[in-house]
């Protein structure tokens, strides 16, 4: 099975997993943060944040401060929101699964058919995407909010926000193009399992037995909602860093 490098993604659960499965090939050297982000921002990217840093200090809070435990709530109900449309997703039995009104994505059909025509490998690619979708819609509108938070907390704060704001679409194009590359790994873990069960008793067995305990597509079920799982945690990581700043008394650390 061919492996990949994701140098950029750091030492994430989600590349600790992908390792575990033997796609991708080594585990990324570490960086220093300011240079990593710096390869990121071009000539005239740099301009504009220039531009931006020069006004920062005349940021200030927004009338009205949330109260912190209203940050930590928001936070918890979108992630636990989050969590459990994934979930809902790999429910193989015929009940209807609806996540705050609205039908998750269904795993493809198992069937001698569908498993061993040339566009399964397509299917559970395009099954990861739109999850990828979601995920990345659901915690746009989290951290929009959090954003909104940190504006009305403090000057400080606030300013933070501006950061965030301004380097947002530079760091959204970065993390879709890493993201991007999950649906194919995803792909080449499917043909390798099918591969094997070929050689073991893909005439012989019956998909309701591969998705038993033990069975080969449904070890590779577990290991996709897994790696959705890992995928969040990661999406996750910036915006508990703002709810981090949101709950603490000296949120940026110049009392340290």
């Amino acid at each position: 099975m061919s492996k990949t490098k994701l140098s950029s993604l750091g030492q994430a659960p989600l590349v600790l997993r992908l390792t575990d499965l033997g796609l991708v090939s080594s585990r990324p050297r570490k960086r220093v943060f300011a240079t990593r982000l710096a390869d990121l921002v071009d000539i005239s990217d740099a301009i504009t944040l220039s531009d931006f840093f020069a006004q920062l200090d005349g940021v200030s809070a927004s009338p009205q401060p949330i109260e912190p435990s209203a940050s930590d709530s928001v936070f918890a109900q979108h992630r636990s929101a989050m969590r459990a449309s994934i979930d809902a997703s790999f429910v193989t039995d015929d009940r209807q699964q609806v996540i705050e009104g609205k039908k998750t994505f269904e795993l493809p059909t198992a069937s001698k058919n569908t498993l061993s025509a040339p566009e399964a490998t397509g299917r559970y690619e395009r099954f990861y995407s739109l999850h990828q979708s979601e995920l990345e819609r659901r915690v746009a509108q989290l951290r929009k909010a959090l954003i909104e938070h940190l504006q009305h907390k403090s000057d400080a704060l606030a300013q933070v926000a501006a950061v965030e704001v301004a380097l947002g679409p530079m760091l959204v194009k970065y993390s879709r193009h890493c993201f991007a590359k999950l649906p194919k790994l995803v792909g080449q873990r499917f043909e390798h399992l099918r591969q094997h069960q070929h050689q073991q008793d893909w005439l012989a067995g019956e998909p309701q037995s591969w998705l038993q305990a033990g069975g080969w597509l449904a070890q590779f079920h577990d290991e996709v909602q897994h790696l959705l799982h890992a995928e969040l945690t990661l999406r996750l990581q910036p915006l508990e860093g703002m709810l981090s700043c949101l709950s603490s008394e000296d949120p940026l650390g110049k009392n340290a």
